[in-house]
């Protein structure tokens, strides 16, 4: 498996937080300029998903998908025609590269970027897993739930929420741990309450906070954060996901809330009062945002819950209307980022050039003929490969060819690094090698002197049409792309317009 490329981090990495910000930006934007409900929790997840979904069905698609064109794709590219001067028609001669830095910076920053990314997303992923094993200790330690701390549960209105609950496939269980009361939904779906708070607070207090936590069950809120925590572990990076992803749980937690009043006026000031006690028990302490309801430490996240407990909601809800409206653009902009994304993936930006197949060209065969051409030898060669294994030679006739075989053939593991065997100018890179599918992505080099090589059957390129590389640069990786029996590169060699033996000029 082969590291990721610099392009590769510049795009999606630029892509990802570029998305984020737009996402937040405009959301926020909406959100106070439409005077939109604090509680619209669709709104601000929809918001989420149009943050997080292009950059994640990119990756996804690029890696599992088939193969795209590049884009932007320039219509009626000039085809490079290989003639008998052995000069590629449509592209300027140009001298080869010299060997300079800029391979061994590249491949210094990609390790280095990819080691970069995967400390962040294992930092994150422990974090996560830290919190989620507290959560597991606190539920192994917790019994049964009774009503006032060393009471019994009497038939009073929390022993009949319970019975409810508990039809419902709801267990009530309390715990000694100074935090607040939170649901999980693993091993089974569980409402945890503090001892020291259901002593303090009254019959109809306890029972509105039983309700605010049935209501999470109800809606799948911890099953929505866990999979939102996922998402940004993979994307650790991005602060506006983290930003979106608060907005999300503040809406989910003022619609438990309104679930717990029940629109009933009565009740207001008392739930707020149980919200109160409920924060000076678990003042700092955190628990994971898919298990804590009552302990977060934003301030202004307080006193918002604490004026929709009293006074409402005051603001509107988002109308159906706009509210499909808005899925819609968000589908459509999610749909196009993710497109622009796919399409310009590292592996495809490269601008598309088409090579004609080399047919018109002598095709010698082995033997004095091939011997002569490759007596002029003006260029050091060396092998494309760092640990060569030839698995099919030059003019080889028979199963599965019935022609002589043009090139050499390297095998290798998918994905294996394939580097330029000397200096030279890339005047071909493309998937789609026209009139010559079986050749699969294709990159093609002019080394000067008349001397050309190309390389088929890569998973994927890593040059650009017009780039100079310098010998040894890494071109691209081994693939199974076109026509083959298995992962591996066929080189072609070509001196004056004749294709040539490769084995004795890459050793």
């Amino acid at each position: 498996m082969t590291l990721p490329s610099l392009e590769f981090w510049s795009l999606h990495l630029g892509a990802c937080l570029a998305t984020g910000a737009l996402a937040w930006g405009v959301g926020l934007g909406l959100h106070r300029t439409l005077r939109l409900s604090h509680a619209s929790r669709a709104y601000w997840l929809g918001v989420w998903t149009l943050a997080a979904l292009p950059t994640a069905a990119a990756l996804a698609l690029r890696w599992l998908g088939p193969e795209t064109s590049s884009w932007p794709i320039t219509p009626a590219l000039p085809l490079p025609m290989l003639s008998d001067a052995g000069a590629w028609s449509g592209v300027a001669a140009e001298s080869p590269a010299t060997p300079t830095a800029a391979a061994a910076l590249r491949d210094w920053l990609e390790p280095l970027l990819a080691a970069l990314y995967l400390s962040g997303a294992i930092v994150a992923a422990l974090r996560w897993w830290a919190g989620l094993r507290a959560v597991r200790r606190i539920v192994a330690a917790s019994r049964p739930f009774y009503g006032t701390l060393g009471g019994a549960l009497d038939d009073s209105s929390v022993a009949a929420e319970c019975r409810r609950l508990g039809e419902a496939g709801i267990e009530v269980r309390s715990i000694d741990d100074a935090t607040s009361p939170f649901a999980v939904c693993l091993p089974r779906p569980t409402i945890l309450v503090p001892a020291a708070l259901s002593a303090q607070m009254s019959d109809e207090q306890l029972r509105m906070v039983l309700g605010h936590e049935a209501a999470h069950l109800a809606r799948r809120d911890p099953q929505r954060a866990a999979g939102m925590r996922l998402v940004q572990v993979l994307l650790w990076f991005d602060p506006f996901l983290r930003l979106i992803a608060q907005r999300v749980q503040i809406a989910a937690e003022l619609r438990c809330d309104a679930a717990a009043i029940a629109d009933r006026a009565d009740r207001r000031r008392s739930y707020a009062q149980a919200y109160l006690q409920t924060l000076r028990l678990s003042a700092g302490l955190s628990l994971p945002a898919s298990a804590a309801a009552f302990s977060r430490k934003d301030p202004g996240h307080h006193r918002l819950r604490i004026a929709h407990m009293i006074e409402g909601d005051r603001r509107r809800r988002v109308p159906p209307a706009l509210r499909w409206l808005l899925a819609a653009t968000a589908l459509v902009a999610g749909a196009a980022i993710a497109s622009v994304q796919i399409a310009a993936t590292p592996a495809t930006t490269t601008q598309a050039a088409t090579i004609a197949p080399t047919s018109a060209a002598p095709k010698p065969a082995p033997g004095p003929a091939a011997a002569v051409a490759t007596a002029s030898v003006e260029i050091d060669f060396s092998s494309p490969m760092r640990k060569p294994k030839i698995s099919g030679h030059f003019g080889e006739i028979g199963p599965p060819r019935s022609n002589p075989h043009r090139g050499l053939d390297f095998t290798a593991a998918r994905g294996t690094p394939v580097h330029a065997p000397a200096a030279g100018v890339v005047v071909a890179a493309t998937e789609r090698y026209d009139n010559a599918p079986n050749y699969g992505t294709v990159v093609v080099l002019d080394h000067g002197g008349g001397w050309q090589s190309l390389y088929a059957h890569l998973d994927a390129y890593e040059v650009q049409v017009g780039q100079q590389v310098a010998s040894g640069e890494r071109i691209g990786r081994v693939g199974t792309t076109g026509k083959v029996t298995g992962p591996h590169v066929h080189v072609e060699m070509l001196h004056n317009g004749q294709r040539v033996d490769p084995e004795p000029l890459l050793r």
